[in-house]
Formats: structure tokens, sequence, C-alpha cells
């Protein structure tokens, strides 16, 4: 057999091993790596490269080096048309330089000459009319004596055909495990969004005293004045009162008023999140732009734009986060944790605080500029000490809300229960009026809610008491229970609630939550003993 026919041979060889090596990857360096791996093999290559087309940037960028000058050509980026491997790419034809040192066609002259090559063979790579970059060779095996035989020519045509293929192929797998994997983060994104939406939605719900305002009392009748005054315009509004007095409620009244009503009306306690994590809370982050921050989340105000976003407890805002809001208020935009631009959001701020902000300035705890721009329509609500008139309303209307929420029927208030109610001094205002009839309401279990029911716990009004026409009993000064005591005076008031019967519908019991032999055994334990009688059930 002749040279010619053992070349011959060989060619065929090496176009069928690197078929076979195409055949087994579908990553795109892996499959750059096995076309070079036959190069070197079939013209003893002692540098050999592919470079890729980008087609965002317009380049062709290296995607292989192996060999001679790898430490230079790493990084290699060409405009297509420029030098000899750009000129190969543009003109879809092979391009052979028998001398680098006679060539003057380099797109970089000098990194070229201290590569140490001597001669460069370079084919473009095209797949249908698509051109998908270069590849090429060095080899001691060609020079200016020594030129590239037509058969030459042609297996290095046909190996970029093959890489060409290959290539194209590889890259549309990763096309489609990179789809794979976007449809399956936006699917994640997508439940953590269904997620948050609905906690949003159920804050939305969630309404102090229940989505009503209830009083007539000249306090409540001049707030609502004030809020039907400021609801529609788009003033920032500063609600002010003791806690427990429905600054939330008050908050969602003015957003249901306003031309913002159909949008979402967000809830955030400052004082509920860690200083820590507040500014990533309320403005939101970037990815990476602190441990544990895997992907981009947008805060509180990306969320509410278009609608109200209430700010309770305001006065807890630390100093950082109070820059930041002056900024949003000024200039309406907010900048995440980490990114570069801010973002444009419109949001109405209400916001709300039981301190003194005034007093809060003065000591350098709270910024001046932002108490200017929060308080253009400051409301001051009313502790409920101050409107007595009003508890009756509010005690009926959460007794049936109870009664309807624990399915049960509505009990009867009578006057001693709520002349102790009026009598009282209400340090948690309406929130803890409403705790009260709520326990009361399950211990009546449907019957008569009973002055015993309602709880000595705390000092009782002196305006109320003076006011009263029937005087609450147990007036005097609350002291401070052990938990012995406060469970005695519990499981007291639901037996005499239920009629001194433990176990069954109505039974002390299940007022109280507990399985019968449990409650028995607190009441053996405590001495709790109907008089003159055994416990019945």
């Amino acid at each position: 057999m002749t040279d010619q026919q053992n070349r011959s041979t060989a060619y065929e060889r090496a176009l069928i091993d690197a078929a076979q090596a195409l055949t087994s990857r579908l990553d795109v360096r892996d499959t750059c790596g096995a076309m070079l791996d036959v190069v070197e093999r079939i013209f003893a290559a002692e540098a050999s490269w592919i470079l890729l087309h980008d087609r965002r940037s317009d380049m062709l960028v290296a995607a292989e080096y192996r060999g001679r000058g790898g430490d230079l050509y790493a990084d290699l980026e060409v405009p297509p048309g420029r030098g000899i491997i750009g000129q190969a790419f543009s003109s879809g034809e092979p391009v052979f330089v028998p001398d680098v040192s006679q060539e003057d066609r380099w797109f970089d002259p000098e990194r070229v000459h201290r590569s140490g090559l001597a001669s460069v063979f370079t084919v473009p790579l095209i797949y249908n009319d698509e051109r998908i970059g270069a590849m090429g060779f060095y080899s001691p095996r060609f020079g200016p004596e020594a030129l590239p035989s037509e058969a030459d020519r042609c297996l290095l045509q046909g190996l970029g055909a093959l890489a060409s293929i290959g290539i194209r192929n590889a890259r549309l797998f990763d096309e489609v495990a990179s789809e794979k994997t976007r449809r399956a983060r936006a699917s994640e994104q997508q439940r953590r969004l269904r997620t948050e939406v609905g906690h949003l939605r159920s804050e939305i719900r969630t309404v102090l005293a229940h989505g009503t305002i209830i009083g007539r009392s000249h306090g409540i009748a001049h707030v609502l004045q004030q809020l039907q005054v400021v609801a529609p315009a788009d003033t920032t509004v500063l609600l002010l009162g003791e806690t427990g007095t429905g600054k939330e409620l008050f908050a969602r009244a003015i957003h249901d008023g306003s031309r913002r009503a159909r949008s979402v009306f967000l809830p955030v306690n400052c004082a509920a999140i860690p200083a820590t994590l507040l500014e990533s809370e309320l403005f939101g982050y970037e990815k990476g732009a602190f441990t544990g921050a895997v992907e981009r989340r947008a805060g509180k105000f990306e969320l509410a734009h278009g609608g109200t976003l209430f700010l309770d407890e305001i006065g807890e805002l630390p100093p950082e986060a109070q820059a930041q809001l002056l900024r949003v208020l000024q200039d309406g935009e907010v900048t995440r944790l980490g990114a570069m631009k801010p973002v444009t959001v419109n949001v109405r701020v209400i916001a709300a605080t039981n301190q003194d902000l005034a007093a809060r300035m003065e000591t350098g705890a709270f910024r001046p500029d932002l108490y200017y721009r929060l308080s253009v329509f400051p409301v001051f609500l009313p502790p409920l000490r101050e409107r007595p008139e009003d508890i009756p309303l509010l005690a009926a209307h959460f007794v049936d809300h109870f009664a309807a929420r624990q399915h049960t029927s509505v009990p009867r208030l009578s006057d001693d229960p709520l002349a102790k109610l009026q009598a009282y001094d209400w340090p948690g205002n309406v929130r803890e009026l409403q705790n009260v009839i709520e326990r009361a309401v399950l211990l009546a279990g449907g019957g008569e809610i009973t002055a015993a029911m309602i709880p000595n716990a705390a000092r009782p009004s002196r305006a109320g008491a003076a006011s009263t026409a029937t005087p609450a009993p147990d007036t005097g000064p609350a002291t401070p229970q052990s938990f012995e005591e406060a469970e005695s005076n519990a499981i007291l008031l639901a037996v005499e609630a239920s009629g001194w019967r433990i176990s069954g519908e109505g039974g002390a019991a299940r007022l109280l939550g507990l399985k019968p032999t449990t409650l028995h055994a607190k009441m053996k334990k405590l001495g709790i003993r109907r008089p003159g009688r055994h416990l019945s059930d």
C-alpha cells in the first residue's frame, strides 16, 4: 500500500473517529475538545483552536485552545473580517499561512509573533449557510516548503463540517437545558409569588374590628370627618394614637375612600421586622446583594405600587431606613440593596405611631425632615377611655362576631357587664376590649354574659366609675397574679358559666378547650369544688 493510500485510509479513519466522538457529546466545550483531539492526532498539531461566533457581541471568541501559545490566546476575541481567522470566517474559505513572520494580515501581530507559531491553517465552521466560528492549528508538518495537499484541505474542511454539526447540536441541547432550567425557576418563582400574594390577600382581609369603624362619640365623628377630607387626596397621612386604638383600621378606611381603593393595601409593622432586615423588606434586594440573597426580591414599596403602603410603628425605623424612606417620599424611587439603578414607584404612604415623634426628634432618634414629610395631615385617634359611650356599640359588635366564629348562638350582654366594661380604663384600648369580649363569649357558650365573666384585669376608669349608674363590682386596683391564681380564676369562671357541668356540650371543659379528665385533675389539684355538691357530668 502506497503512502498516499495509507494517508487516505488514515483520513477516513479520522473522519469516522470524529463523527463517533461527536455523537457521544452534548456539551459545546466537550465537542470542541473532541474535534481538537482528532486534529492533533491526524496532523501532529502542536497548537490548535476553535473560536465561536457570539451573536450578542458579534465577535469570534476563543472556546478552546490547545498547545503552544495557550496562555496568550485563552481570552482571544476577533472581529469578523479582521485578521486571518476573521477573514476565513467571513469569506467561508480555508486560509493557510505558510510563514507567520511574513504575514501582515494578523489582527494582533504582536501576540501572534510571541506565541511561537510558524504556520497557521484555519477553516470556517459553517452549517447550512450559518457561520458558527473557525477552527485552526499549527503543525510542523506544514510550512513554506510543505504546503497542505488537496486531501489535507478536504480533510480539514470535513472535520470543520463535522465540528459545525456537533457544536450546533450541543448549542441546541444547551438552549433546551437552559430553557428547562429557566422554566423550572420561573415555576418556582410563580409558586413563591402565589404564596406571597395569598399572604398579602390574607393580610388585606385581616381588619381590626373586622372591617367596621364603630362609634358615635364626638371624638370618632371628628376623626371620620378628617378621613373624608383626606382620603380622596393623595396626601401622606400620619395616624397618632395609643396602642390598640385601631390605626390600621383607619388607614384602610383612608385607602378605601381614595382613588387607589381597587389597588393593594399593604400593611407593614416596622417594629416586627428586625432592624437588619428592615431595609431589604421595604426596598427589596438584588441577587447576591448579601449572603442568602439567591434571587432578586421586590420590596414592600414595589409590591404596593399603585396602592397604599401602611407603615405602622414608624417611630421604630432605624436611621438608615429613615433616610431611604425620605428619598422615596421625595423622589418616588426605591433602590434595591445591591442595585445600581433606582426603580420608580407610585405609592401612597400612611404612617402610624404611638410614640411622641417630636420628642424623638429632639433626642436625634427621628429625622425632622422625615417627620415633616410624614405629618402633612396628622390625625389623632382618641383612646377608648375618652369615648365610653362607644363601648356598648363595640361590645355588641364583638359579641356578634365571636359568636358567629365560634358557631354558637349570640349570648345576651346585660347591663351589669356593660357597666363593668364602661367603668374600666382600657389601657389596651379597642384591642383589649376585643380580647375580653372574645373570652366572655367563649365562657357564655351561647347563654348570658355576666359581670363575673369580665376580668378585673387593670385599674378602673376614674371618669367611667363616676359616670356609671350601676357601679361595677371589684373596682379596686389590680394586683399581680401568679400563674396558679390566674388558672384557678379561669376555671372558676368556666364552671360557674356552665352551671358546674364539666363535660359535654356547654361544659366547662369544652369552654376551656381541655379534656374533662384534665380539668378534673386541675380542679382537684387547686381544691376547686362546688360548695355542698359533687362535680357533675
